[in-house]
């Protein structure tokens, strides 16, 4: 009995030493491919792979978030042996930085020298810290025009490039010009509504005492209120003053209600955060409209040390938590930052903010913020938003 149990051990261990996990059978092979992929984008571990005469086990999602060089490793089945073998991949960032926000020309004072990075914003998908220079001559000492240029530049060393004039003069005129505003009235707004339409208004403290029923009397069909804002990053969010007396109000008439958050959510962390306040304090009413998600700190956005792919992905995770309790979302943006900065939208709701008589918005979206110049009966402390709503087909 002794020496079977000692045959046995020395048969475990030695097939443990012969079929090694890492050991690549003599007759098996895996081909491989280039293996470079984009950060952010997906793949999966069976791209790593051209060809192989081995039973491939799994293929799981490869990690794209970081750029560099990563390795995987692959597990797989050869004469009904298991084995593993290591894959290394790189993820390259190829697309350029972009300009938030720019100027074309400016004017600055004789002998008065400006830093001009300071004056515009800009970013980056992947880099939270781009860099800002301005390549060109300049002789503050003299008047004149003078042809600079903007070049921003990130850690991958994509680059983007503005030109931009300025021009030296002797005094800059500080004066304000003022013209005529141009409102908008309920005839000028009723010629929006049809079969596919409906006409509303969105409001927060800044449209003082509101009659509601003067408003829906007037026309408009549905209120988007604001619930809340955040100030800053990490700021806890703070109630609209008028929000309660608002959101009772609107729906004692009999109007379409919903609701808007200011935020400056900057990751998903941040969205899930935002998402979970407005839950909190909706107490699971029911809504006629989906839950809007307003950003507009762009002018800030350097200085928040965030990258467009994270704060596009704080509106996804905002998204995704309501959703968990029932409720739709939409991403509210102006058209300039939808078309330059914001991550592709087209399978989210938007809310387009774009001031005009007809939009040329090319991007899907669902509510059309036309105007904030309306003057309608029942709000009369201030100006107020025109919204426009399509509906599905």
């Amino acid at each position: 009995m002794k020496k079977l149990i000692v045959i046995g051990l020395v048969l475990f261990c030695g097939c443990n030493k012969k079929y090694d996990v890492y050991e690549m059978p003599k007759d098996a092979y895996i081909n491989l491919n280039e293996n470079n992929f984009i950060v952010f984008e997906e793949h999966n571990s069976n791209e790593l792979i051209k060809d192989s005469n081995v039973e491939i086990l799994s293929n799981k999602k490869l990690d794209t978030n970081t750029i560099g060089k990563h390795k995987y490793t692959i597990d797989y089945k050869y004469k009904k042996r298991s084995y593993k073998y290591d894959i290394e991949y790189e993820v390259k960032d190829t697309t350029k930085p972009v300009f938030i926000s720019s100027l074309s020309r400016v004017n600055v004072e004789i002998n008065k020298d400006e830093n001009f990075c300071d004056r515009i914003s800009y970013g980056d998908n992947y880099d939270p810290k781009v860099t800002c220079n301005v390549e060109g001559f300049i002789d503050y000492t003299k008047l004149g025009t003078y042809n600079l240029e903007f070049v921003l530049k990130d850690s991958s060393n994509n680059e983007n490039r503005k030109k931009f004039i300025v021009n030296v003069v002797e005094k800059i005129d500080k004066k304000n010009t003022t013209s005529t505003p141009q409102y908008l009235y309920i005839n000028d707004i009723m010629k929006y509504k049809n079969d596919n339409t409906s006409i509303g208004i969105d409001v927060s403290r800044w449209q003082g005492n509101i009659d509601f029923q003067k408003v829906k009397d007037a026309g408009i069909e549905f209120v988007i209120i604001r619930m809340g804002y955040q100030k800053n990053p990490n700021d806890k969010y703070e109630l609209d003053p008028k929000f309660n007396e608002y959101y009772k109000a609107a729906k004692e008439v009999g109007l379409k209600v919903s609701v808007y958050v200011y935020t400056v959510a900057l990751n998903e962390k941040d969205g899930i955060k935002c998402a979970d306040w407005v839950l909190k304090n909706l107490n699971s009413d029911k809504l006629d409209l989906p839950i809007a998600f307003d950003w507009e700190n762009w002018k800030e956005f350097k200085k928040y040390n965030t990258s467009i792919h994270n704060l596009s992905h704080s509106y996804l995770a905002f998204e995704k938590e309501l959703k968990k309790h029932g409720y739709d979302s939409m991403l509210y943006s102006s058209k300039y930052y939808l078309e330059n900065v914001w991550l592709d939208y087209d399978k989210s709701n938007i809310w387009l903010a774009n001031y005009t008589s007809k939009t040329d918005y090319q991007g899907a979206y669902m509510l059309w913020q036309m105007t904030n110049m309306a003057k309608i009966n029942g709000i009369t402390d201030n100006t107020v938003d025109i919204d426009i709503l399509y509906k599905k087909n």
